[in-house]
């Protein structure tokens, strides 16, 4: 059961920018109504989710929170990505190579929306501690050299990230926040937001 919950919160997080109902996430899953109806008032319950009625309907959203489920559902999304080879040794150079461990690395773009051409770049988002951004961008710079990929790095402290995601203007920031894979601190990026 408990992978047929990480299955459907893994749908709310790849398509948290749509209207979802149960019925919109049993046909997308494939799978039988009353199964994910009880799957998700399971969610409900234990506060993973929210239902909003309107109409004749219910809208389900995930809630922002650190739970283990989310970070199971997270873990996956994490690994089918790094089925790509490139993504794979891109993330082991910036981890070997960066000397604080305390970040978190967004995939946004094109690659984390699965519509990546050959000549896409490689979009990423580091999100560090306040105070080191200056440092931490050094390092994020010579490891993005050394590869030979089209990485397109930004480097931001954690107060800079959170002050983007809520500014009511459109930004980089809140494009990540709609389209992204952790690569990298996925309890540090669900605190942070």
């Amino acid at each position: 059961m408990r992978s047929k919950e990480s299955t459907i919160i893994k749908f709310l997080i790849e398509n948290k920018n749509e209207e979802l109902n149960i019925l919109k996430i049993s046909k997308s899953l494939k799978m039988d109504y009353k199964n994910v109806y009880s799957i998700i008032k399971r969610l409900e319950k234990a506060l993973l989710v929210k239902i909003e009625t309107f109409g004749q309907s219910s809208r389900v959203k995930l809630n922002k929170i650190v739970h283990p489920r989310v970070f199971e559902a997270e873990f996956e999304r994490r690994n089918e990505i790094l089925k790509d080879k490139n993504i794979a040794v891109m993330l082991g150079n910036f981890k070997r190579g960066i000397k604080s461990k305390m970040y978190t690395l967004l995939l946004f773009g094109s690659y984390a929306k699965k519509t990546q051409t050959k000549s896409s770049d490689i979009d990423l988002m580091f999100i560090c501690a306040d105070g080191i951004e200056d440092a931490f961008e050094k390092d994020v710079s010579r490891i993005a050299r050394s590869m030979p990929l089209s990485l397109h790095p930004l480097v931001f402290s954690e107060s800079q990230f959170v002050e983007m995601i809520n500014a009511k203007e459109s930004n980089v920031g809140q494009e990540a926040l709609k389209n992204n894979v952790i690569l990298y601190g996925i309890e540090q990026y669900y605190e942070m937001v």
